[in-house]
């Protein structure tokens, strides 16, 4: 038991001492809350699994216990075939991220000198402190939980993108992320969308190498001002040895609209949850999302669409494509609360059973505060459609063919909404390799 507790100190004091590195590059403002957010850290008891959230996944499994921050001066490695040296064929903007460090970006001109940044958190937080400060950790109050307490602590930086008002942009503005090694890796991004701007921002995370076996915590906070319109895609690639935990939390005000288009098709553990606040009349969230678990995969995402104020709508659809003995939960509530009256909210989670060891557990909640609404869940799990299968094989498919067929009908309408060719086909790529290898 002191071997333990010794062990137990160890970790904290090496925690404790990254803090305080990190802290001496940051405004007063932003260390003190760093030191406030390990003190929450390390204070804080575990989620008992009784807990909705936690219903599914174990969150021991996301304690960093003796990995070491992953340090700095990481290469990224080769770069997105998008990136061409300052030229922007399919991209307004991009920046290339290795373990938490944003390492580079590029702007297109026009749009930097119309007002449009993309830069680190950090560095944003000491240059652009008014925009920054009011905005940054303003989605994760009254409190932080244990595991965003952990990212806030730790994180070494991210991208920070603010897109002017009234500026429409065209092209994505796409973040590469690579992640690598063994150790714990804190990463937080900030995307602010000002007054009838608009844009689509892209988050790509991969892994250096198969071998790589990070934890990886993340906290995105995603706020939309008065008629603003984005959509956030992240396209989640990794490695099987990773953990990740990414938490992205979204505010949507009067007139803005919001879609966030999610596909993970790596990682061994993920736990992942997704808030939006509708808080201004008007206001609408479409919420897709693709999670396709094979081998001993067990992905784990929870979403919560929050009806703050009248007149909003919200749409989710999840679909889930689960192989071999992984496992795949989806918990999702629709809140409406008291003065949500006039809400338009759906949320469906379909799941697709490849072998009958694969698992999906689903529960899709509602809860009503106040009266004139029209919303409605659904839940589906099962194997494929034995008469789809008859159907496609009698005009001469192979049973295999037919498979993957259906499989990949089934998930294209999510697909579809992923910006640009080039990142379709990455998808659709990725999919076709899984599918040979379990249909």
């Amino acid at each position: 038991m002191s071997q333990q507790t010794t062990g137990d100190d160890a970790c904290q004091t090496s925690r404790e001492s990254a803090v305080a590195r990190l802290a001496a590059d940051d405004p007063q403002w932003l260390a003190a809350a760093r030191r406030d957010a390990l003190a929450a850290f390390e204070a804080a008891g575990l989620p008992a699994r009784s807990q909705h959230l936690w219903r599914y996944t174990d969150p021991a499994r996301l304690l960093p216990g003796d990995r070491e921050p992953t340090p700095a001066g990481q290469p990224f490695g080769d770069l997105p075939p998008d990136y061409h040296d300052g030229t922007f064929e399919h991209v307004a903007a991009l920046a290339l991220e290795r373990d938490g460090r944003l390492l580079r970006t590029a702007v297109d001109e026009s749009l930097a000198d119309a007002g449009l940044l993309v830069c680190d958190l950090r560095t944003a937080a000491r240059e652009h402190e008014a925009l920054v400060r009011p905005r940054l950790l303003s989605l994760t109050q009254p409190a932080l939980d244990k595991f965003e307490a952990l990212s806030v602590a730790l994180f070494t930086g991210g991208p920070f993108v603010r897109v002017p008002r009234g500026l429409a942009v065209e092209r994505p503005i796409r973040v590469a992320h690579r992640v690598g090694g063994d150790g714990l890796v804190a990463s937080r991004a900030l995307v602010i969308v000002e007054s009838g701007a608009e844009a689509t921002v892209v988050f790509d995370l991969s892994t250096a190498s198969a071998e790589d076996a990070a934890l990886f915590h993340t906290g995105t906070e995603v706020i939309l001002e008065a008629g603003a319109r984005l959509r956030l895609v992240t396209i989640q690639a990794a490695g099987r040895r990773l953990v990740h935990a990414p938490v992205v939390r979204c505010r949507v005000e009067r007139d803005a609209a919001l879609e966030t288009v999610s596909v993970v098709l790596g990682g061994g553990l993920v736990k992942a949850q997704q808030t939006t606040e509708l808080v201004g009349r008007g206001s609408e969230v479409k919420v897709l999302g693709i999670v396709f678990a094979d081998g001993r995969q067990h992905l784990d995402h929870h979403t919560l669409q929050d009806h703050l104020t009248a007149h909003t709508s919200s749409d989710l659809d999840y679909r889930t494509v689960v192989a071999d003995r992984a496992r795949s939960a989806y918990t999702g509530n629709l809140r409406i609360g008291l003065e949500g009256s006039g809400a338009d909210a759906h949320q469906r989670n379909h799941n697709l059973l490849l072998s009958e060891r694969a698992r999906a557990d689903t529960i899709p909640e509602l809860e009503i505060l106040t009266n004139d609404v029209s919303c409605s869940h659904a839940a589906a799990v099962g194997p494929l459609d034995e008469d789809q299968l008859y159907f496609c094989t009698s005009r001469g498919l192979s049973p295999a063919e037919a498979k993957k067929l259906i499989i990949a009908g089934f998930l294209e309408p999510v697909i579809a909404r992923v910006p640009g060719e080039d990142l379709q086909l990455r998808v659709r790529t990725a999919l076709a390799t899984r599918l040979e290898a379990v249909v």
